[in-house]
């Protein structure tokens, strides 16, 4: 137990098709660029509104009214599961602008439910998981914070005990 450290702190988040891409590593905010999000979620273009053709029962949405780990504005089916999203991609700054074009999107249920998980790997070698249980990215730790690691300190005995009792392995 001494000189056990942090080693790696990455959060991870699931796109479309299932796709797991880095959202957080070792304090840094990754896939932030539009490309990247058009990336996770298999965004298209907005080319030809025909694609459109077909949506009923829409209704629009925002992704920042629930946290979300990225922002986006749209309108979708009433079910989620069957039809399509077009949406614009906030890109930063206050959430009542700043948006992008208009995206298509096949796979809704990813853009809402934007699933996320925590890897911790400590120097030992040993890893813990853990899921969120809420779709912002907030992971329920009470003795430290996934977003910023000290990673010149030990770890805690309170961090280890933790760790392995919110391990999902």
């Amino acid at each position: 137990m001494k000189n056990l450290k942090f080693k790696n702190v990455t959060i991870y988040i699931i796109g479309a098709n299932g796709e797991i891409f880095e959202y957080h590593k070792n304090n840094e905010y990754k896939n932030q660029d539009k490309e990247d999000i058009i990336d996770i979620f298999k965004l298209e273009p907005l080319h030809m509104a025909n694609i459109l053709g077909d949506i009923s029962n829409t209704k629009s949405f925002n992704s920042y009214s629930w946290n979300a780990p990225y922002t986006f504005d749209g309108v979708a089916c009433e079910d989620i599961y069957d039809g399509v999203a077009l949406v614009n991609i906030h890109l930063g700054g206050d959430v009542r602008g700043n948006y992008s074009e208009p995206y298509i999107c096949e796979e809704p249920s990813a853009l809402f439910s934007q699933h996320t998980f925590l890897d911790i790997e400590l120097t030992n070698g040993e890893i813990y998981s853990m899921s969120c249980d809420n779709s912002e990215a907030y992971f329920n730790t009470e003795t430290f914070d996934p977003y910023y690691i000290d990673f010149d300190k030990n770890v805690t005995p309170e961090q280890l005990e933790e760790l392995k009792e919110k391990n999902e392995i």
